[in-house]
């Protein structure tokens, strides 16, 4: 055999045996499955560690709110002489968001409330034979104030009533239903537009939905003839323009 030729085949045959030799050693198929089941693994229940006693934290915890409490409290006294309600109300609903049990808050609240509602007064006259009129006073939305009526008027239709009774249909100048004929009302004008008018009778506190001028009347229709008037305080979160 030629060199050449003898030389290729030593060649060839070592590239065969080099191929069987990877071969024998070749993980297998690329995407083969591993059919072999993985180890379980054993946890072993662990032990309870036992309650550490909180006796003293627990008592400490109570000083803690009870200095709290105490701090807060009389910071809100300070707001309260300052003039400072609200300020003084929110640290006080503060500590019943805490602790909704403190009695003491509770009633310090209404004192505050009962300030408020007592301060800037305000006296006006209404004349029961006029419509709406400007008590002279702004309100407030969602501040309450107080309106108190003394006082007596005599009430005159002036007008023939036939059988369907007064209209109502107007409450700028007619009668308006669902209050007592006669009784003493008050309603909100916002940018020189009313709202509904509420009740006032002998006295009310009433929180307004919106800030705006309170204006006030008695409940008559239209055109009466009634003679005198009511005397009239406002007072709470209330400001002349």
């Amino acid at each position: 055999m030629p060199i050449a030729s003898r030389s290729l085949t030593l060649t060839l045959c070592g590239a065969l045996a080099l191929a069987c030799a990877c071969l024998a050693h070749s993980p297998g198929p690329l995407f083969s499955q591993d059919k072999s089941k993985p180890a379980k693994k054993v946890i072993k229940p662990g032990k309870n560690k036992p309650l550490a006693n909180t006796k003293t934290l627990d008592v400490k915890s109570e000083q803690v709110q009870a200095a709290f409490i105490k701090e807060t409290d009389d910071l809100a006294t300070q707001y309260i002489d300052a003039g400072q309600f609200d300020k003084a109300k929110a640290l006080l609903q503060g500590l019943l968001a805490m602790n909704p049990k403190l009695a003491a808050v509770k009633e310090k609240l209404k004192q505050i409330d009962e300030s408020i509602l007592g301060a800037n007064e305000y006296e006006v006259e209404v004349i029961s034979s006029h419509g709406w009129e400007s008590s002279g006073v702004n309100v407030f939305e969602n501040r309450p104030l107080r309106l108190h009526a003394e006082g007596s008027y005599r009430f005159d239709v002036g007008t023939p009533i036939g059988a369907a009774g007064f209209p109502d249909k107007d409450p700028l100048k007619d009668l308006v239903a669902g209050i007592p004929c006669g009784a003493l009302m008050g309603v909100i004008v916002v940018n020189g537009k009313p709202g509904k008018p509420f009740l006032i009778g002998e006295g009310v506190d009433f929180t307004p939905k919106e800030s705006g001028l309170l204006a006030l009347r008695v409940n008559s229709p239209a055109g009466n003839k009634n003679n005198g008037k009511l005397k009239v305080s406002i007072s709470g979160w209330v400001k002349s323009p």
